[in-house]
């Protein structure tokens, strides 16, 4: 999966233009913040548009990884999910012909169902310089080139800060001064760049340049008459929404060879893409290239192996990246032409010379940098205006589907309408409103909260009346459980009226180790079951859902810290719970593990558990029954102090549509009897599909008091 892939899935159109077709308007702020400023800028420019005759050819290693993580968090430390890394050669000779070979290939995953696999079809990497064009993969990425800083017409778009410096000493004693040059645009544009160039003080040559895309044409242009573009309100209203969700930056650094070359280092383009409405989803991405073992100014011209693209001759055609004969592609780019050599699969497998193991994780030395780079950047960004960015301020707002639609047995169906709003001068911080009307019980709730979601974690501080869900672990207000209501009349969560506020943090402790730190001062009433699923009705079943469990009511402050972590193939989380009032007081310890087990394909084993205080108040015991804990039940067929359940899933086949089984075993009560009591045992079969994103169950319970077959529904909840 190569990032052309990853910018498809959200680009709906990509018509190029050429940066240096904008328009200039009025100035409106100054351009440089000191004379020392404008000097080195203007020196920099010079060398820019000079052609450097310095290097005319040069070969070298380079080695390419890609990877994406999987979370919940924006800023969240999540291990890897999966990689792929690619090493070759490559051929560059002035003015910009390459030769890339790529010689060997191999790849790691958490699951054994994903596998990254990259066929670009052409170099994805700056081989020099950028020109006054910023675009990286292959020349091809953002949409619409942004203009350089250092381009003849960039004082008319950028403004300019002498902001650091650094002395570099390098192996023959030398001592190179290094100014960072901090670059902001000055108005609104179509496509620009927010970062720190790094410029040599010697040769006003870069040596490094960290920046992030921002502009309101980035993914599509402004004037393509798309007619899927006019659905959704226009090009502009396509960019926004592209600019919410997907945060592009690039960092590229350029090493000194024979201290008198600055050439191609190390290339990042990190970001985040976050799924909106579907779920809450975050994918964190990660593109690195090194180069290395230069041998600069060799004097020999690039040897092409297919004739050149303006010659009309046949050329080889580009063919899938699974294909088991070598692949040639070609054509032409900026000044020059390339071409890519790939041999055929076994090849690449074959190859031996890596000279290391790979890893799903990057060193903590080089992850911290990307990870410091994207905090740098987003801090400079968030200083600039809405229309720079091309970000909308505020807008209607969902974080994931049932917070438009959602069924359950108190509210029935119930509508919600959100709305959230940057909030002026406080970085990363957005008020955040929502109202839900249900229409079985006629009641309208709502909340309304900032949040601060920055580098260092996720603040919420929230006021609300809502119905809210009395299971600690796992919260079920989702799409699935709103399609089992509609549908199974099935609802596995009880429920109460909670109006107070609520406290919220939430970081990385680790790689992989999220911590979540909630406190609550809230009133919690009693509400009753006031709905039927008339569909259940029509379908044969009898529509009707169970009672709802009456709570203790009255004023309470409660207390919940949860840690969760990622452990090989499995993940894991233990929590711990306090809830007081004056009509009492309850304290609860739950743990979760979800493993895949036995060398078996397919084999997940998920357990649970907890204990609470003695005579838990009614909204703090556990419930035992339903689609976490043993399937065949009822959400809450036993009730305690104490519980655990033992689920275990396999699915013993590859595809989109998988069969599966799976059988679950748990018991519930006092602490001191939990375990003489008969347990619920639950046998069943189902359908996966998309690798358990949306499953068909139907179960059996073997033991326990129940009867007759179950289906459920479940979206969401790969297993």
């Amino acid at each position: 999966m190569g990032l052309g892939l990853l910018v498809a899935a959200v680009a709906l159109s990509a018509s190029a233009g050429p940066a240096d077709s904008i328009a200039v308007p009025a100035d409106t702020l100054p351009t440089y913040a000191s004379e020392a400023t404008r000097a080195l800028v203007a020196r920099a420019q010079e060398r820019h548009a000079a052609d450097d005759t310095t290097v005319s050819d040069y070969t070298a290693r380079l080695r390419y990884r890609v990877s994406f993580s999987l979370g919940k968090r924006k800023w969240a430390r999540m291990p890897t999910y999966a990689v792929e890394e690619q090493e070759g050669t490559v051929h560059w000779q002035a003015p910009n012909d390459l030769r890339l070979d790529i010689l060997g290939r191999r790849t790691a995953s958490r699951s054994k169902d994903i596998t990254l696999s990259s066929d670009f079809s052409r170099p994805w990497f700056v081989p020099r310089g950028l020109g006054d064009s910023v675009r990286i993969f292959g020349n091809d990425f953002p949409t619409r080139a942004a203009l350089h800083p250092l381009a003849a017409d960039g004082p008319e778009w950028y403004r300019y800060e002498l902001t650091d410096s650094i002395a570099l000493s390098t192996a023959r004693g030398t001592t190179v001064r290094l100014y960072a040059i901090e670059v902001v645009p000055s108005r609104p544009g179509p496509s620009l760049v927010a970062g720190t160039i790094w410029i040599d003080s010697a040769s006003a040559q870069v040596a490094r340049f960290t920046f992030r895309y921002v502009g309101t044409a980035l993914w599509v242009d402004r004037d393509d008459p798309d007619p899927d573009l006019d659905a959704i309100g226009g090009a502009k209203k396509a960019n926004a929404f592209i600019n919410r969700i997907l945060t592009v930056d690039s960092d590229l650094e350029y090493g000194l060879q024979d201290e008198k070359y600055w050439m191609p280092s190390r290339q990042v383009l990190s970001g985040t893409l976050q799924i909106p409405i579907i779920s809450d989803i975050v994918i964190p991405f990660e593109a690195i290239t090194t180069f290395w073992d230069y041998d600069i100014n060799r004097g020999q011209p690039v040897v092409f192996e297919t004739p050149p693209p303006d010659s009309g001759a046949k050329r080889t055609m580009d063919r899938e990246s699974d294909s088991l004969e070598a692949v040639v592609r070609s054509g032409k780019w900026a000044n020059g032409r390339y071409e890519v050599h790939r041999p055929p699969v076994d090849s690449l497998k074959r190859y031996a010379a890596w000279g290391d193991s790979l890893t799903l994780n990057l060193n903590p030395q080089e992850d911290q940098q990307v990870r410091d780079v994207q905090a740098q950047l987003a801090q400079l960004t968030e200083e600039l205006p809405n229309d720079i960015t091309g970000i909308k301020p505020g807008g209607v707002n969902y974080e994931a589907f049932a917070d438009i639609f959602r069924y359950n047995r108190v509210q029935g169906p119930s509508l919600g309408y959100g709305y959230a709003h940057d909030v002026p001068g406080w970085k990363f911080t957005r008020a955040q409103g929502t109202l839900r009307f249900g229409f079985s019980d006629a009641r309208l709730t709502g909340q309304l909260g900032l949040i601060r979601e920055a580098p260092s974690g996720r603040w919420r501080l929230e006021g609300y009346r809502a119905i809210d869900e009395v299971e600690p672990f796992f919260k079920v207000n989702t799409f699935g459980n709103t399609l089992n209501g509609v549908f199974a009349a099935h609802d596995d969560a009880d429920y109460y009226l909670a109006q107070g506020g609520r406290i919220g943090y939430e970081t990385s402790v680790g790689r992989g180790l999220e911590l979540d730190v909630r406190t609550r001062f809230e009133d919690q009433q009693s509400v009753e079951t006031d709905a039927t699923s008339a569909i259940n009705d029509f379908l044969g079943g009898s529509g009707d859902f169970p009672a709802n469990t009456p709570v203790t009511e009255g004023f309470f402050v409660g207390l919940t810290a949860t840690l969760s972590g990622v452990a090989g193939t499995g993940t894991w989380r233990i929590g711990a719970e306090g809830l007081g009032g004056e009509n009492g007081t309850t304290g609860r310890f739950m743990a979760e593990i979800r493993q895949r087990a036995f060398g078996m394909r397919g084999v997940t084993i998920t357990g649970r558990g907890g204990v609470a205080t003695n005579d838990p108040l009614p909204q703090m015991a556990f419930r035992l029954g339903g689609l976490e804990t043993v399937r065949g039940f009822n959400y809450g067929t036993y009730q305690g102090q104490a519980f655990w359940s033992v689920q275990g899933d396999w699915t013993p086949f590859k595809g989109q549509v998988r069969p599966v089984v799976f059988a679950d075993v748990g018991q519930a009560g006092d602490l001191g009897s939990v375990l003489s009591q008969k347990p619920l045992v639950g046998v069943g079969a189902g359908l996966s599909f998309f690798n358990g994103i949306v499953r068909f169950d139907f179960s059996v319970p073997l033991q326990g008091p129940a009867s007759g077959l179950r289906f459920d529904i479940q979206f969401g909840a790969p297993r």
